[in-house]
């Protein structure tokens, strides 16, 4: 048999060689190595110093080259599919036949479609979700106030992130910017008293900040603070500021007499006060010195920052004051409050002048007297004889109001309260001369809706919060209450300007409590048209917070 022809390959040794392995190759191999060329050194040296490539590289040419695999092979490889590529710039796709016409011009960004309703899903989902910036919730009367004057900015304006950034950073302001604060225009000193209300710190506000923000300055021609007709100081009453500072800026300013030229006078007419400074009285040797000298030493005045008086002010809001809420001090600066049209005394306490001795009491042998106007059990025993007799106090004073927001407040049987003892009226006596009859009529201690707040055209009883959970108004007892507010509930609970009411954590006896609380609030509503009805007043429109209509009647 013939051989198997067997192919024979010529086997070649590389010829780079490490210069690490060169002084051992050497020493073991007994013939003498040729030397390198000057082009074989430069490119063992551009071998050696080529970066070797990184894996974000390796994966960038294996996506590359598994494009080139067909699809047969690719699906018995289980390789992925690759996206096509993009096309070229300046290329234009055919469109389908009879599809609609694209825009003409390149494709909106996405920032213009967030608030379109052509945003993607997941946009649509953050913003139900409330991921997105939304706008500050002001207090109610500076939100009245916006609908109406229109200070508010934006919340996505250049001017609120000002405003925000101030209100942040107000202590550095006031201390660095106090000179430049003044020329800021009256609205927008508004608005910033709005935005400390929410983005301020705690406490940041005090009467001298608030001169700064309000001081009269005339040399840059900027209006005063007589143009001032809203003060938002929701939650801003602290320990620096107490409603007695509010009511310095609320007095009428005192009328001077200006002063007399005493370099008219006499010399001979102008006596010191003390003797220590009839020594330091310099005599001028003649009546041309004296004139010369008197203008050339004009007298030194301190710089000092006036209190400024808000004449014109007409919309106040107290609301929120936490543990600075004082009756007496209100009361006491009541009379300065005539001219205000709308006022928020929201979540103020219990109107009490001794809120500190409601628990206090003086155990004698015979009874126990307590100390305060209002003792412990006040509420169980519905008895609102001090709160009811403050009001009517402070409704004297108030006669200007017509808007008047008490929300959150859980004293509102005090605004129609009349003491069961007082009958209405009296039996004649007997006497000689019966034409000589007489009645005696009982004086509600509340505050009368048809006199001192016969203006009051809107009320605000809302009490903060809504409850929805359905399981907790289902499982009470029948009642119309609970009824109107499932209907609401199912019809009004996906809007967004009811969300922010709602309160799904409160169930069972918070929401029985409120279902209470609200009955009250109807009954309240419903004895104010019934005052204003007998006396042929105004309409008062009475908020209770939803959907339910102003004095409707409530069942238990």
């Amino acid at each position: 048999m013939p051989k198997k022809h067997t192919p024979s390959y010529a086997q070649t040794k590389p010829s780079y060689v490490h210069p690490s392995l060169q002084s051992s190759r050497a020493s073991s191999s007994s013939a003498p190595s040729e030397p390198q060329t000057v082009n074989q050194r430069i490119q063992q040296l551009r071998r050696e110093q080529a970066p070797r490539a990184t894996p974000e590289q390796r994966d960038e040419f294996t996506s590359v080259v598994s494009r080139t695999v067909p699809p047969e092979l690719r699906r018995i490889l289980h390789i992925p599919e690759v996206n096509a590529p993009k096309p070229k710039a300046g290329t234009r796709t055919r469109r389908v036949l009879g599809a609609a016409r694209p825009p003409p011009g390149p494709a909106a960004p996405s920032s213009w479609l967030q608030n379109s309703r052509h945003a993607p899903a997941y946009l649509r989902k953050r913003k139900q979700a409330g991921v997105e910036h939304a706008a500050p919730r002001f207090s109610t009367l500076a939100r009245a106030t916006d609908d109406e004057f229109k200070r508010l900015p934006p919340p996505r304006s250049l001017v609120h992130q000002t405003l925000r950034t101030f209100a942040i950073h107000w202590a550095e302001l006031c201390e660095y910017e106090q000179h430049y604060l003044p020329a800021l225009p009256i609205p927008l000193k508004e608005a910033l008293l709005s935005y400390l209300t929410i983005f301020g710190a705690q406490g940041c506000l005090d009467l001298k900040s608030l001169k700064i923000l309000f001081q009269n300055d005339e040399g840059t021609g900027t209006s005063s603070w007589d143009e001032t007709r809203f003060l938002d100081l929701s939650g801003l009453l602290n320990e620096h500021f107490t409603i007695s500072d509010v009511g310095k800026c609320l007095k009428r300013p005192t009328i001077t007499q200006p002063a007399l030229d005493l370099g008219a006078l006499h010399i001979s007419e102008r006596k010191p006060h003390t003797a220590k400074e009839a020594a330091t009285v310099e005599v001028a040797d003649s009546w041309e010195e004296e004139v010369e000298e008197t203008p050339t030493n004009p007298p030194a005045l301190a710089a000092t920052l006036q209190i400024p008086h808000f004449t014109n002010l007409s919309r106040l809001s107290l609301a929120n004051p936490g543990q600075w809420a004082s009756w007496p001090e209100l009361i006491r600066i009541s009379p300065h409050l005539s001219k205000i049209t709308h006022l928020s005394l929201a979540y103020w306490p219990r109107p009490s002048m001794t809120p500190n001795a409601t628990t206090t009491s003086m155990v004698s042998k015979h009874t126990s007297v307590a100390l305060g106007g209002s003792h412990f059990y006040s509420d169980l025993d519905d008895d609102w004889h001090e709160a009811a007799n403050i009001l009517r106090r402070f409704s004297i004073n108030t006669y200007s109001l017509q808007w008047l927001d008490l929300e959150g407040c859980t004293w509102l049987k005090a605004l129609t309260w009349r003491s069961v003892s007082l009958p209405t009226t009296t039996s004649p006596p007997r006497r000689q001369n019966p034409s000589e009859s007489w009645q005696i009529h009982a004086v509600s201690p509340s505050p009368d809706w048809n006199d001192a707040w016969r203006r009051i055209a809107y009320l605000n009883v809302f009490q903060g919060w809504i409850p929805c959970d359905n399981q907790s108004l289902q499982s009470m007892p029948a009642g119309v209450v609970p009824v109107q507010l499932m209907r609401w509930l199912r019809e009004n609970k996906e809007k967004e300007d009811v969300r922010w009411k709602l309160n799904a954590g409160e169930t069972g006896y918070a929401v029985a409590e409120w279902v209470q609380r609200e009955k009250v609030s109807r009954a309240v509503g419903m004895e104010i048209h019934g005052i204003r009805k007998s006396g042929q007043g105004v309409w008062c429109t009475v908020d209770y917070g939803w959907g339910s209509a102003a004095g409707e009647r409530v069942s238990s």
